[in-house]
């Protein structure tokens, strides 16, 4: 059985709204979908219990805190064990944001935010020249950001 094993409508209208605005009361996602404030609080409950709602977060404005970077890395040795490793220290370094293990002619795309581009020239040689597993990695700067999303279609 599957997380989303069982949604219902209410479930899908519920988490669409919370993707949106978390700060909504209970009584105001109840409002907008035909539910009780007490019908929302114990589906969202559940939706959290779950793992559907996997966290409560605020989006702060990334370029008041320094640079954004997208990096992408490929392997010259590829296994699981490279792979898993890769995954643990991305997983551990706290300026990686986003970690994807991807299909082509990367086998990574790692999303980084720090200080400054200073900083991450040593940041880089530290954590990807250092790696003997990987061939290459490239990055792009990210002058400014154009839309950022993190809502998915639940249905």
């Amino acid at each position: 059985m599957t997380k989303l094993t069982g949604l219902d409508d209410f479930d899908h209208k519920i988490l669409g709204l919370i993707q949106q605005n978390n700060l909504l009361t209970h009584g105001e996602i109840g409002e907008e979908i035909g539910l009780s404030a007490s019908a929302v609080r114990r589906r969202l409950g559940e939706l959290r219990k779950r793992g559907v709602v996997v966290a409560d977060v605020a989006r702060l404005h990334p370029d008041d805190f320094g640079v954004t970077l997208i990096v992408t890395v490929s392997f010259g040795e590829e296994s699981p064990a490279t792979y898993d490793e890769f995954d643990r220290q991305m997983r551990d370094l706290a300026p990686v944001k986003q970690s994807y293990h991807v299909a082509g002619s990367n086998d990574y795309v790692v999303i980084v935010h720090g200080p400054s581009l200073q900083w991450f020239e040593r940041w880089g040689r530290d954590v990807f020249m250092s790696n003997p597993s990987i061939r290459r990695y490239s990055t792009t700067v990210v002058w400014s950001c154009k839309k950022f999303e993190t809502a998915i279609a639940t249905t």
